[in-house]
């Protein structure tokens, strides 16, 4: 899912008419080595900033730096890290911070919700936390902060 904002004062900074937000659920695809959203509809190009989230079930060093990787993790998660990088994107995520929690026994823990941030949105971003409590899912709620020191004073109320 994909939601554009528009607002003719700027998000960010007044040429900034334009903010995307792209919330994926991205499950196992027709084997285990592919996922169900393509990594360019997670990794859009756009001309204004982006920010990415979501469950993209993907296991990756950068997220999850002391975690123990099968081939198949990675090898799944390459094209989607190789797509982040070729067109800019910054993993918002405090590294070994894991998202998921398995309910099984066999499941281990897991950095598989993700937020990465577009290079217009990236300067903006100040903090990345999981304070909020459980929901009861195998998953936790993530808070994302975006300084609004950076956008400078607001516009005159009128």
């Amino acid at each position: 899912m994909a939601l554009e904002l528009f607002t003719p004062d700027g998000y960010f900074d007044p040429s900034m008419v334009g903010f995307t937000i792209v919330n994926s659920c991205s499950t196992m695809g027709r084997s285990n080595n592919t996922r169900s959203v393509l990594a360019d509809v997670i990794f859009p190009q756009r001309s204004g900033p982006v920010l990415t989230l979501g469950d993209l079930n993907i296991h990756h060093p950068t997220a999850a730096p002391l975690r123990q990787f099968k081939e198949d993790e990675l090898a799944t998660s390459v094209p989607y890290s190789d797509r982040a990088t070729d067109v800019g994107y910054c993993l918002l995520n405090t590294p070994g911070v894991y998202t998921h929690f398995s309910m099984s026994l066999v499941g281990r823990p897991g950095a598989i919700n993700l937020a990465f941030a577009s290079p217009l949105l990236a300067p903006y971003f100040s903090e990345w936390s999981d304070p909020l409590p459980s929901t009861g899912s195998d998953h936790i709620p993530i808070l994302l902060r975006f300084d609004p020191a950076f956008f400078g004073a607001p516009p005159p109320y009128t």
